[in-house]
């Protein structure tokens, strides 16, 4: 399996998951106790945690919610179908900071975030 089809799998599964969810944006309760759908359903409550620690919880979940997840899927398609075109050179040029980021090392990084699965290969380790 190449890296690429690899990211394409996981994107896959992700965009799935998104959109079986309640829909976003997700949205904390006034006390952030609770993570509300864009219906002001709940969706998850942080009952088994406390103070700064549950705050953050909700938080954090109604960060990542299905929007956030759908938009974060395109953009990755984005890069793997710029990385996909058989004009590319491979190389990015980071006018900004000097450098030229392979892609092949950014592929690598994407795939960290899946180094779990069962299909991750530990070459891909950047």
């Amino acid at each position: 399996m190449k890296i690429t089809e690899f990211l394409q799998a996981r994107i896959a599964e992700d965009e799935a998951v998104a959109r079986a969810a309640s829909p976003g944006p997700w949205h904390t309760n006034a006390e952030s106790t609770e993570v509300l759908a864009s219906d002001d359903i709940e969706v998850a409550e942080g009952f088994a945690l406390s103070g700064t620690q549950l705050r953050a919880t909700t938080e954090h979940i109604a960060r990542y919610d299905p929007a956030r997840v759908l938009a974060e899927c395109a953009a990755k398609r984005a890069i793997i179908e710029d990385w996909e075109d058989p004009e590319d050179d491979g190389v990015w040029e980071g006018y900004d900071y000097g450098c030229a980021l392979t892609t092949d090392r950014a592929a690598r990084a994407l795939a960290a975030a899946y180094s779990d699965h069962q299909d991750y290969q530990q070459e891909w380790a950047a």
